[in-house]
């Protein structure tokens, strides 16, 4: 079956090519795959890494300290790394879009913290890395292992220029001491001389100690003196403000006074002359006064008759208010009447329309036309009998009668009130023009006697109650009782000559009297009233006039409205009694019905304009009588206040005639006061000269005072200054004074202890000397180069021994490639070909295992062959070549055996674990990190993986280095599981065989695959 078998592979072209490219794919996968990785460590030079040098230079021991710009210098030269030196806003850009692996960068303070490494509290340098790992993880640890080499390299660098400074330093301490040691001759020899002054010293200390103590005792008195000098000299500070103050205000006050002796002296003339005017002015005042007391008493003799006028007055005004009820009651029943008979001819006329259509079908029905008739002729009977009645109300009521009666009242009430007004406005005028005449007296008045004012004043306000009862009967709009309009003309013509007599008596007046005047002013407010409540007696009349003027027309309308509709009536009865007659014949009757119908439809129209006349009229006349009521309501009001207030009245002008008969008792008295007033204005204008003179004199010596107050406040302000300044460091100078005292006492007592201080100085100088001598020498002595500062920085080197060496990361990957694609291979070939496949039916199951065991072994070894000479010649480096080939066809056998025997025994479930085994191997296998850095489940099934065991004999073979007994381990364990494999291989045959499943793969008809699919 043997035979057989390779001549089906003989004759079958596809399976043929497919067998001979199947043993060339381990080394196309190993080779693709390790040239990917081959030396990635030596290529570290083209990995993009970013430097951002933001560092800034310092001064450090008098030289420049710049590690940032020295490491970047050196990086500069440095391959390990594909270094590119960029800004941080470019660096950032480029690490956001994988144009860098890492960015590092070298921070400001890089330098400065360096330069800190002698200080009490020393900074660490800080270099910082970015790295993306995303892109690459491989990518930041190479990156870091650079970053820690730069880092050494900074750091040994840095101690190099630590050392360099230090041995600076040294340096200049060896020329210190040499220095040091020549200053310590000088200073022995000094020493000497010291020695000899000292003894001279000693004895000056005693003698200024003497005079020391003499000069404290002298010093206390001191202190008191000084406290005293200083408590006058802030006295005297303290009263200087003060005085400045009050010089300054006296100067203001000066000029102020100085300013005000013109317009005083102007003002003495002026009251002098004034005086004189008052003097002059006094008869004629009293003259007048005396006019006025006795026009005061023919007013008070006039107001009795007034009295009962008013009373009179007030009883023929609530007879007017009982009879205006009566009216109003009246002319709304009117206006009900005139309501109903415009309801009435409303109907009528809406009836003519209907009626005229009737007539035009007269020839239709007599009998309905006589109907209509008879109905027509008994509303126009009712009509015209309610319209006579209306007339006959109108010509016997109340109303005919009263109306006129009203309408004459109201009239002789208007003409009244216009003749009140008219005495009312004469006499408002007459008072105002003797106020005003009054007024121009008083504006001159400037002094008088106190008690002529008040009296002056009480008689005004007499006056004012007087007129404002007269305004009072103004308002009253009511002037036709005769009695009345006598008293008011007596009593204004009175007032008129009250007020001449007045005017001419105060127009000598020429100052003073400021009570009177505003009295007076008052009085004026309350003529102004008067003539504003005249001006509204006046519009109330003629109100009223219009009033009555419209109810007369009103009613006139309605005479006439009433009138024309009895006519009308009168008319429609003439008519309904032919209309009758004809309806009797209705045949020649009918013609003469058309000819009246146009003059019944006009007197129906002409009865329903005039009973709307006669209603608006009425409507009109009702709406007068609410304001007839009102009025004649106001005036019976005003009557009985003005009844009320004329007891006042009386006896205002009472009051008025007993004040003025005061005033003039009180007049001599007046007089007098002036006469004195005035010769000593006079006295007083004459010493007003002397008085200026002096005024200005005082302000100029003032003026001088005041200038000279700053200087003196300056120099009280510096005395006193300078003396406090002096108390306060008086205690001071004796404080000090006394420890000068008991500092010279010290160094008296201490002298001696100097002399022997002085001595020991000048033997431990020599000493020092010597010393510092044989330490300059010493220090000197020491060489410090370059190479010891160097040594310092690195004091360490490494040097790496190999006991195997791996040349590349190709090299150290091979061993698990070179596996992991032979077993694939292995994988590759029970999949493609038809491992069931039987060659011969008639043989038997070891011919057929002998079969494929034969092909599937010199398949094996063709892969092994062939992947590991083409490997070398790739370029992988082996070390043991026979050891190489030996493991590789081993290795090759076994994945192919167990891969085989898994595939004959469960068919495409056995390369699916196959392929299982595959994944296993891939993490156990131990081929890419160490065992002991993995998970602990492949620690658990490293031992039993063929793949463990291959990448180590492939290790061995290809680098060395491992132990001799591991290799025949290796070997052992991968030809016990290749036969292990067989085993299972054959006995899983024999059990297809018994089964007669010899020949049945899923893999051998694709056909029937498809077709299960579908």
């Amino acid at each position: 079956m043997i035979k057989d078998e390779f001549k089906f592979i003989r004759h079958n072209k596809l399976i043929m090519l497919s067998v001979i490219v199947i043993m060339f794919i381990p080394f196309l996968y190993a080779i693709f795959f390790l040239k990917s990785v081959w030396d990635p460590y030596g290529d570290t030079q083209s990995l993009p890494v970013a430097v951002v040098n933001n560092d800034v230079p310092v001064d450090y021991q008098g030289k420049t300290l710049d590690v940032g710009v020295q490491t970047v210098k050196k990086l500069k030269h440095n391959d390990q790394l594909g270094w590119q030196f960029v800004s941080a806003a470019k660096a950032a850009d480029g690490l956001k879009h994988d144009k860098y692996y890492t960015v590092v960068t070298i921070p400001k303070n890089f330098s400065k913290n360096a330069a800190t490494v002698l200080d009490a509290h020393p900074k660490k340098m800080q270099l910082k890395y970015t790295t993306n790992d995303s892109l690459n993880y491989l990518s930041q640890v190479i990156s870091g292992i650079g970053v820690d080499k730069l880092d050494k390299q900074i750091r040994a660098n840095v101690t190099n220029a630590y050392a360099s400074a230090v041995f600076d330093q040294i340096k200049t301490v060896g020329k210190g001491f040499s220095k040091a040691a020549s200053g310590a001759t000088q200073l022995s020899d000094g020493t000497a001389t010291l020695d000899d002054g000292v003894s001279q010293y000693t004895v000056g200390v005693s003698k200024v100690n003497k005079g020391v103590q003499t000069l404290k005792v002298s010093v206390k008195p001191l202190t008191s003196g000084v406290q005293q000098l200083a408590d006058g000299g802030n006295q005297l500070k303290a009263g200087i403000g003060p005085l400045t103050s009050g010089v300054q205000q006296l100067a203001n006050g000066g000029n102020q006074l100085k300013a005000g002796v013109g317009p005083l002296t102007s003002g003495v003339q002026q009251l002098a002359n004034g005086g004189n005017q008052l003097k002059a002015g006094v008869g004629p005042l009293t003259s007048g006064v005396q006019q006025l007391a006795n026009g005061s008493q023919q007013l008070q003799a006039g107001v009795k008759p007034l009295t009962s006028g008013v009373q009179q007055l007030t009883d023929g005004s609530q007879q007017l208010q009982a009879g205006v009820e009566p009216l109003a009651a009246g002319a709304s029943q009117l206006v009900n009447g005139a309501v109903s008979l415009k309801t009435g001819t409303a109907k009528l006329n809406k009836n003519v329309s209907p009626l005229a259509a009737g007539v035009s079908q007269l020839s239709d029905g007599a009998n309905n036309l006589n109907t209509g008739i008879q109905q027509y002729t008994s509303g126009t009977s009712d009509l015209v009998s309610g319209v006579k009645q209306l007339q006959t109300a109108n010509n016997t009521g109340d109303a005919k009668t009263k109306t006129p009666a009203i309408t004459d009242s109201i009239a002789q009430l208007a003409q009244g009130s216009d003749t009140l007004n008219q005495g009312a406005g004469a006499y408002v005028a007459g008072v105002n023009q003797s106020f005003n005449t009054i007024r121009g007296g008083i504006s001159q008045i400037q002094a008088g006697v106190k008690t002529n004012s008040e009296q002056a004043s009480a008689t005004s306000k007499k006056i004012t109650a007087d007129i404002t009862q007269l305004t009072l009967l103004a308002k009253t709009k009511y002037g036709q009782d005769t009695q009345l309009n006598q008293a008011i003309a007596d009593l204004t013509s009175q007032l008129k000559t009250l007020s001449t007599q007045q005017a001419n008596s105060t127009a000598t007046l020429n100052a003073g009297l400021q009570a009177m005047a505003a009295g007076l002013s008052t009085q004026n407010t309350d003529y102004n009233k008067l003539t504003a409540g005249a001006d509204q007696l006046t519009a109330g009349a003629k109100s009223l006039a219009t009033g009555a003027t419209a109810l007369n027309k009103g009613y006139q309308t309605f005479t006439a409205g009433l009138n024309s509709a009895v006519a009308g009536g009168d008319k429609l009865l003439a008519n309904n009694e032919t209309l009758t007659n004809g309806a009797a014949t209705l045949n020649g009757g009918l013609a003469q019905i058309n000819q009246q119908i146009p003059t019944l439809t006009a007197g129906v129209a002409q009865l329903d304009d005039g009973a709307g006349q006669l209603q608006g009229g009425l409507t009109e006349l009702n709406g007068k009588v609410p304001a007839l009521t009102n009025g004649v309501n106001q005036l019976a009001d005003g009557l009985n206040t003005l009844n009320g207030k004329t007891p006042a009245l009386a006896g205002g002008v009472n009051q008025l005639a007993n004040g003025l008969t005061t005033l003039n008792g009180k007049t001599p008295a007046l007089a007098n006061g002036v006469n004195q007033l005035s010769s000593g204005l006079n006295t007083l204008n004459g010493k007003t000269p002397a008085l200026a003179s002096g005024v200005n004199q005082l302000s100029s010596g003032l003026n001088t005072l005041n200038g000279k107050t700053p200087a003196l406040a300056s120099g009280v302000n510096q005395l006193a200054s300078g003396l406090n300044t002096l108390n306060i460091k008086t205690p001071a100078l004796a404080s000090g004074v006394n420890q000068l005292a008991d500092g010279t006492s010290q160094l008296d007592d201490k002298s001696k202890q100097l002399t022997d201080g002085t001595g020991q100085l000048k033997d431990g100088s020599k000493t020092l000397a010597t010393s510092l001598s044989a330490g300059a020498k010493q220090v000197n002595g020491i060489k410090l180069t370059n190479e010891t500062a160097k040594m310092f920085a690195a004091p360490t080197h490494t040097t790496q021994k190999h006991y195997s060496y791996v040349s590349n990361y190709g090299h150290a990957l091979a061993p698990y490639v070179l596996s992991l694609a032979l077993y694939v291979g292995a994988l590759v070939f029970n999949f493609a070909y038809p491992i069931r496949k039987v060659s011969h039916k008639d043989g038997t199951p070891t011919q057929w295992f002998a079969s494929k065991v034969v092909l599937g072994g010199l398949v094996a070894i063709g892969m092994a062959v062939i992947e590991a000479s083409l490997i070398m010649l790739g370029g992988l480096t082996v070390d043991h070549v026979g050891l190489f080939y030996a493991l590789a066809i081993v290795f090759s056998l076994t994945s192919m055996y167990f891969v085989m025997m898994l595939s004959m025994a469960f068919d495409n479930p056995g390369r699916f674990v196959a392929m299982i085994m595959l994944m296993l191997q891939l993490g156990g296998a131990g081929g890419t990190f160490p065992l002991e850095i993995t998970n602990s489940f492949y620690n658990a099934i490293h031992p039993f993986l063929p793949m463990s065991y291959s990448v180590l004999g492939f290790r061995q073979a290809i680098t060395g280095g491992i132990y001799s007994g591991s290799v025949a381990n290796c070997f052992g364990f991968l030809i016990g599981f290749a036969i292990l494999s067989l085993l299972l291989l054959w006995v899983a045959m024999q059990i297809l065989q018994k089964r007669h499943l010899m020949g049945i793969s899923q893999l051998d008809d694709n056909q029937k695959l498809q077709d299960v699919e579908k």
